[in-house]
């Protein structure tokens, strides 16, 4: 009966330090995942951000840019606006190019359209707001890591009851209250090894 029961017990506070060890090691796994997400997810903020002020400061420019080039053309400076026109980039350029050429009903009020395929500041502000995008599920990430990891640590703490119980029972000498301490064990060890799977 006690050589059974030194078996059992033994084979029970085995197996609890084997998932005890790979507990702590996907724990610490996880949150190593948690905190790289949380890195990236703040430097996709941050890059989303500044593309975001880049594209704005952007379109603002060129439009000032165009602004003065109309302007100069309106009042007869063909000098002014040959500076305007040489201080835009390809993409207003090209964004003036394409107004210009659809038929005064049909074309957008001005250049500066979404309608415009020619002009490249959309895409720029689709760009920053895919990378916010990206940064949101970043962080998702992170946080479904360390809620993993958060819930592993409080398996490693069950674990402790299975060696208490597994410890307490070779106190007692009555084989009920070894027979309860020893299935107590088992029982939070089987608990913790289907939450591990799960965890996973």
């Amino acid at each position: 009966m006690h050589s059974w029961w030194n078996v059992s017990l033994a084979a029970i506070l085995g197996i609890a330090a084997i998932v005890a060890g790979i507990t702590a090691w996907r724990g610490t796994v996880l949150n190593g995942h948690a905190v790289e997400n949380f890195t990236l997810s703040t430097q996709s903020t941050n890059n989303a951000n500044t593309m975001a002020q880049d594209a704005e400061r952007s379109i603002n420019t060129q439009r000032t840019l165009y602004l003065e080039y109309e302007q100069a053309l309106n009042e007869g400076d063909a000098k002014r606006a040959a500076i305007a026109y040489s201080m835009m980039d390809s993409g207003t350029r090209s964004a003036i190019a394409w107004w210009r050429e659809q038929p005064a009903g049909n074309r957008p009020p001005s250049p500066f359209s979404a309608a415009n395929p020619a002009w490249p500041a959309p895409s720029s502000i689709i760009d920053a707001r895919a990378t916010l995008d990206e940064s949101a599920e970043q962080l998702e990430y992170a946080n479904e890591e360390l809620a993993k990891s958060h819930t592993l640590e409080l398996l490693a703490a069950l674990l402790t009851i299975t060696f208490l119980t597994g410890g307490l029972s070779g106190v007692f000498e009555s084989p009920s209250a070894k027979r309860a301490l020893v299935a107590a064990s088992g029982g939070t060890l089987i608990v913790c090894l289907i939450a591990l799977v799960f965890m996973w």
